[in-house]
């Protein structure tokens, strides 16, 4: 069962600015992998249960091709201007009811242009930092991982499109932040809304061949990212009340 979203001490600030918040368009985007066509319809209709315009772009997967390249075979036929936010999701997750009304507000008080939901804590996950952090509705971070669900501002689209085709997709995330830092945006990690991921990375493909290329990618960026700097909070969203917001800056 996912986290209870509405027995929280925050669920009133935020469904306050849930509702009265912009209706924005979306646009969710996924690879259809065979076989799997009816665990990403189930996570369609999570995406459809939101008061926002949400639009699906689905795309077959092509064998020899990674996710993002299967992804901007997808988005290359669409005027992605047209669009609030970018979501690339994958199939295994479980996202809490009316995720998109809460995610989306939570994202654009703290102006971030790439974010994440967190992971409740039986979820899987790459890196313990992307757990939900007690006490927090949202953090602003250095590091935003590229799955299984990211949303990409209209903004951040604007330098980040096409997204680089590697075979893996590993390190694409790191080039992302560090994209989004250079155009001094903000990146993050929305608690409140935490997310299922039903399973853990790397099974369906060979890990060592994954981290050689993105060891390749990150030196071919001359990306050379510190896991201490990499993995830590900048702001803590911990109040919203009043048209105002309580953060803790972390040094």
């Amino acid at each position: 069962m996912l986290f209870d979203i509405h027995n929280t001490k925050f669920a009133v600030q935020v469904r306050r600015i849930a509702t009265r918040h912009p209706i924005r368009k979306v646009l969710v985007t996924s690879v259809q992998v065979p076989r799997r066509n009816r665990k990403l319809d189930k996570v369609f209709n999570r995406f459809r249960n939101t008061r926002h315009t949400v639009d699906f772009a689905p795309v077959r997967m092509v064998h020899g091709r990674g996710k993002f390249g299967n992804i901007n075979t997808a988005l290359s036929k669409i005027n992605l201007p047209d669009y609030d936010w970018i979501v690339v999701t994958d199939d295994d997750v479980n996202l809490p009811h009316r995720f998109l009304d809460m995610f989306i507000p939570l994202c654009e008080i703290m102006n971030l242009k790439i974010s994440q939901p967190a992971h409740r804590y039986h979820s899987y996950t790459s890196f313990t930092f992307n757990y939900r952090k007690w006490n927090s509705i949202g953090r602003v971070t250095r590091y935003v991982e590229d799955g299984p669900v990211t949303a990409f501002h209209r903004d951040a689209m604007a330098y980040l499109f096409p997204f680089p085709e590697l075979r893996w997709a590993w390190a694409t995330d790191i080039a992302f932040c560090d994209e989004a830092h250079r155009n001094r945006h903000n990146v993050g990690i929305v608690d409140y809304t935490a997310i299922e991921h039903l399973k853990p990375a790397g099974q369906d493909y060979p890990v060592t061949e994954a981290m050689a290329e993105a060891r390749t990618f990150l030196a071919r960026r001359s990306l050379q990212p510190d896991r201490l700097d990499l993995f830590r909070d900048t702001e803590i969203l911990r109040h919203i009340g009043n048209g105002c917001l309580t953060y803790d800056v972390m040094v």
